[in-house]
């Protein structure tokens, strides 16, 4: 009898055909070792926030870890993180396969005291989140946030200036405001007018002036083209350019310095043309703006929102992004703004405030929509990454 002779490769293309012409009779585990499977599993820790609230709820139920070969994998866990102590918590993330790759991930979870900043989101609010990360968590974060309640920019009824004397009123005096790029207290009367009342009239730097307050874009309406203009009338598009999560009260001589300057860090050894504009402000490059310190992770906050709230939906008139290293002309109207690192580095160096919780949920009160990054902060992590990814 004639013996039939079969080289290696036939050998693994029956052992293949086998494998499908049989519903899977050999396992897929053992078909990796017999054809050499090498390449480790990848441990996915992008739904892992590395910092976490003293006493915040913390898990690593939502690791996930994937294969070339086997169907599934399992991570194990060295270490453990207690929510209840503040600290610095190292933890080794390991997957093996069936070939016995070894994938090996160390990370570090910082556990910090800081302010309760979910003290006033609905029950639910933001459960449709869970596990999320990337793209994917940046559009649930949309659905939940979009569809709120729109006001006029000037009205005789409920409109932005009413938002603003409410959101930014100086907790130690009801009759004043608050100025975002000054930290002034000033009186609501000093609203933006042809002919200010005397109280405008205020002491700054040694001389009296007369200082009035109006409504500042974050975000400036240029980038991004949202106000629309029609013959020689002005028609203030609702949406982006009437959302109070991104306009404050803000002195007018600063809120015109600013203009649709981009933001940046005028003091992190690259820049040039730095000019102090008082209150701790600065204009430095061809066209950037660093506001002053206490307001940094505001600033901040209010920028990765409208890039989340605004996507170029049906009636979103505008899909805005935040980007690094942006192109800084005036002129340009491209819907970007940066400069990204910058803007992560602020919001972990001014971290939440008690003035920022209070500020979202009266925006919530009128609008029935949050900002996200106030109430979780960890939340721009899982889409943006660290300053530290951009450099």
């Amino acid at each position: 009898m004639k013996r039939v002779k079969y080289s290696f490769s036939t050998l693994i293309v029956l052992i293949i055909a086998a494998v499908f012409g049989s519903n899977y009779f050999l396992d897929v585990d053992i078909l990796s070792m017999v054809l050499g499977d090498t390449k480790a599993p990848i441990i996915d820790t992008s739904t892992i926030a590395t910092k976490v609230r003293l006493d915040d709820p913390f898990t690593f139920d939502t690791l996930t870890c994937s294969d070339n070969v086997d169907t599934s994998c399992i991570v194990d866990v060295i270490g453990t993180v207690d929510t209840t102590i503040t600290g610095t918590y190292n933890v080794i993330l390991k997957a093996t396969d069936a070939a016995g790759n070894l994938a090996r991930v160390e990370l570090s979870i910082e556990v910090y005291e800081g302010l309760n900043t979910a003290i006033y989101v609905p029950d639910g609010y933001y459960d449709s989140i869970d596990g999320m990360s990337g793209e994917t968590l940046k559009a649930a974060l949309n659905d939940i946030i979009t569809g709120h309640t729109e006001y006029p920019y000037t009205s005789t009824s409920t409109d932005v200036w009413d938002m603003l004397r409410d959101a930014d009123e100086d907790p130690d005096n009801p009759e004043n405001v608050l100025l975002f790029y000054t930290g002034y207290s000033l009186p609501k009367s000093c609203q933006d007018s042809s002919n200010p009342p005397a109280e405008c009239e205020v002491e700054i730097y040694g001389e009296l002036k007369t200082v009035e307050w109006n409504r500042e874009h974050i975000w400036s309406k240029s980038r991004g083209d949202f106000e629309i203009k029609e013959g020689t009338a002005t028609v203030l598009d609702m949406g982006a350019h009437t959302d109070g999560h991104h306009l404050v009260a803000a002195e007018r001589v600063m809120n015109s310095t600013k203009n649709n300057r981009h933001f940046e860090d005028c003091h992190d050894g690259d820049d040039t043309n730095i000019v102090d504009r008082g209150y701790g402000n600065y204009t430095c490059n061809d066209w950037e703006f660093e506001p002053r310190d206490e307001v940094k992770g505001d600033t901040a906050r209010m920028i990765f929102y409208m890039a989340v709230r605004y996507e170029g939906e049906e009636g979103d008139m505008v899909d805005l992004e935040v980007i690094n290293d942006p192109d800084s002309s005036k002129e340009l109207k491209l819907p970007e703004y940066g400069d990204l690192d910058d803007l992560l580095r602020w919001m972990i160096e001014d971290p939440v405030s008690e003035k920022e919780i209070e500020r979202n949920e009266a925006i919530f009160q009128f609008q029935g929509n949050r900002n996200p990054f106030i109430d979780h902060p960890e939340l721009v992590e899982l889409i943006w990454g660290s300053p530290e990814d951009y450099n």
